[in-house]
């Protein structure tokens, strides 16, 4: 009998139900999803290179998922308490006519039963269709040799999603029954007819504070725009408290700003229910600011993390091309500077028997190389290696303030805040590489050789982050002294990258003629670039692993090697966990917000059907209270969003500074079509809220 009156009750209250059951399907398809990757046929094809990456993002998924639990299961309590809260009279009913508090416990408990296994039904099919474009999509990232659709269920992210949600569930179905357990009968009576209690009342003030918050919010963007985002001191923080106190202070005096320009405009306030409509938005917003200032700050971080996220892996992967034009790169550092000391002085980076090995090849690296293969058992050099270029790196003379004086461009000017040290790039210098090494490295990778003019050098750097410095210097054309001789820059700057890296860091080089570098002058560091036989690129890598960790010091010493194919993989392997992180949690947040806001104005709806229902008794046509209840619903979704893209669009200014470390930036169609996907749920949101307050209003 009981089990027939909670599927009456969710039947007849399915309007009730509708934001609850929509913010579960959506919680559980996206949990799903995001969770059944890993276990997916699509993935399952993929290379055994590209498997350990697919393996850390479902480690960092599952972890993280741990933390959207949380978030989701706090929604649900909260999307339940407006169910509860929403049927108080009809639980007083209940108890009027003799039911027993204990059977309306297990009333309780059916219905959160019934619509938690319907919502896990439907949000289960909702994931595995969405779970197929997404498993498809991490495929074709990881390999693009993926071919096909491959539809499959993932039964492990099936058992893990059931098991997250009906812990939820059993929390709820816990929390309501201490609920009704200690509510009184005159208290369910009565709930409905408390009013929202004005916290701001004054209209003059609110101005004033209204003007306060915009100051407030301005003054932060200067600040966070001047400061950066890697400086974490006192401006960071001045930034970041008066953001948050702006933000709350916005919405604290939002509303009476709003009734108090709408009669200014007497025709606009006087027109239809517009007075009724913007008393009932200020007592709204003005009793929930605090919440509504959460809201914007947390849609402003799910925006950013997503903008800023997919901006870093589109910056990473749009290098690779740039990164892998050889088949792989082995570097020697020779010495580092000693950072115990501030002269710029350098120290030897290994022991002095490697020493004497490296001055015995005369810093060849391929001879080195060559003979030290049979010190670990590898494959003849000739057998490995069909072609290689050598560029040697010196230390000049040439700081980074020289070429301030000399030209007046400064590197602080041309890039982001807080990315650089004012004291500490003042005295860096310049590296230096010889023409005919560049030249070298160049052909090998297909490009065409450069040529200086008589008397000139020429800058290079791949450093997404310098470049326009670069540029503005070479433009400047100064005279820089390099090891004793006056150069001009050429106007031409080179930005191409010379060795196989996932990452381009070559912040400045200048590139003069053989004949400018002393004889005597030692490199402080050589990188080789190879081209390898055909099929030979991963035994290669074996190769130079081997010479990098042996500790025989009749081998050459090596710093870094990198394959082609392994930047490759690592870079797809991070595009992916950035990118999938990213659009995991801000679409959780989206979620987040847009059911509480949607739960606020259907408890605003329900507390105020008495105030609609006389509307109508006077005389207003349904479609004008409709249209009243319309706007207030739209302006009370809008505002957050609003300022959440207004913040968002001010950090990153800040974000591009910092992606641009890892190549250029460019937020891409990937981060517009995960944003336009957010603004759609957000939409639906708005959309289902709209509808079911409309049905609450009119059964008033």
């Amino acid at each position: 009998m009981l089990v027939k009156l909670a599927f009456a009750n969710v039947r007849k209250s399915a309007r009730d139900f509708s934001v609850y059951f929509f913010t579960l399907v959506l919680g559980i398809a996206v949990f799903y999803a995001f969770n059944s990757i890993a276990g997916s046929e699509a993935v399952a094809r993929i290379s055994e290179d590209s498997r350990s990456m697919v393996e850390l993002l479902s480690m960092v998924i599952s972890s993280v998922s741990v933390f959207i639990a949380v978030i989701l299961a706090f929604l649900a309590v909260y999307a339940n308490r407006f169910l509860v809260r929403r049927r108080n009279k009809e639980f007083a009913l209940y108890l009027t006519l003799g039911m027993r508090k204990a059977d309306l416990l297990k009333v309780s408990l059916y219905e959160t039963c019934i619509v938690g296994a319907a919502s896990l039904v439907a949000g289960l099919l909702l994931g595995i269709l969405v779970s197929q474009a997404l498993s498809n999509f991490a495929a074709s990232m990881f390999d693009s040799t993926v071919e096909g659709v491959a539809f499959s269920v993932s039964g492990g992210a099936v058992a893990q999603t059931v098991l997250a949600f009906a812990a939820i569930f059993a929390v709820t179905a816990l929390l309501n029954a201490g609920r009704l357990s200690r509510s009184k009968l005159i208290d369910l009576l009565q709930s409905g007819r408390r009013n929202e209690r004005m916290a701001l009342r004054s209209l003059p003030l609110s101005l004033v504070l209204f003007a306060a918050a915009c100051v407030m919010i301005g003054v932060s963007y200067k600040l966070l725009i001047d400061n950066g985002l890697l400086n974490m001191n006192a401006q960071f923080v001045a930034a970041t408290v008066l953001v948050c106190a702006g933000t709350v202070l916005f919405f604290y005096a939002l509303a009476g700003f709003l009734l108090r320009v709408a009669q200014m405009v007497r025709p606009v306030y006087l027109r239809g229910l517009n007075m009724f409509f913007l008393r009932q938005l200020s007592a709204r917003v003005n009793s929930a600011f605090f919440s509504v200032s959460v809201i914007a700050m947390t849609l402003f971080l799910a925006m950013t993390s997503v903008c800023g996220g997919i901006g870093i892996c589109n910056a990473m992967s749009s290098g690779v091309d740039a990164g892998t034009r050889y088949d792989a790169s082995v570097s020697t550092t020779h010495r580092a500077y000693d950072f115990e000391k501030d002269d710029g002085s350098l120290v030897p980076a290994y022991p002095e028997p490697f020493a004497e090995f490296v001055r015995a090849h005369d810093y060849d690296m391929a001879r080195g190389l060559a003979d030290s293969a049979a010190a670990v058992g590898a494959p003849a050099w000739d057998d490995l290696v069909e072609r290689s270029a050598q560029i040697d790196f010196y230390v000049s003379d040439v700081t980074y303030d020289d070429v301030r004086a000399a030209s007046g461009v400064s590197l602080l000017d041309h890039v982001g805040s807080g990315l650089f040290d004012a004291d500490s790039i003042a005295s860096t210098r310049f590296d230096v590489v010889r023409l005919s090494d560049f030249n070298a490295a160049r052909e090998l990778a297909g490009l065409d050789p450069v040529s200086l003019d008589e008397g000139a050098c020429m800058l290079w750097g791949d450093f997404a982050t310098t470049a326009p410095y670069l540029r503005a210097v070479a433009q400047a054309q100064p005279t820089l002294s390099v090891f004793g001789r006056d150069m001009r820059v050429q106007r031409e700057v080179c930005g191409e990258t010379l060795e196989v890296t996932g990452v381009a860091m070559r912040a400045g080089a200048l590139v003069v003629d053989d004949a400018a570098v002393p004889a005597d002058e030692e490199p402080y560091q050589s990188v080789l670039d190879v081209r390898c036989k055909p099929g030979q690129q991963a035994a290669f890598g074996s190769f130079a692993q081997a010479v990098a960790s042996t500790l025989d010091a009749n081998t050459q010493p090596v710093t870094m090697e990198q394959t082609a194919s392994e930047v490759r993989s690592q870079s797809q392997g991070l595009t992916a966990v950035v990118s999938y992180l990213a659009i995991y949690i801000g679409f959780v947040l989206v979620i987040a917000c847009a059911a509480i806001l949607a739960i606020q104005q259907l408890t605003d709806a329900a507390d105020s059907a008495r105030r609609y229902d006389l509307l109508a008794k006077l005389g207003a046509p349904r479609r004008m209270i409709d249209g009243a209840l319309f706007k207030q619903v739209l302006v009370y979704f809008t505002f957050p969003l609003v300022l959440g893209i207004a913040h968002t669009i001010c950090a990153m200014q800040v974000v591009t500074d910092v992606v641009r470390v890892f190549g250029n930036f460019d937020i891409g169609m990937t981060s517009a079509v995960a944003v336009a996907a957010f603004l759609a749920v957000y939409g639906a949101y708005f959309v289902v809220t709209y509808c079911t307050a409309c049905a609450i209003v009119r059964r008033s």
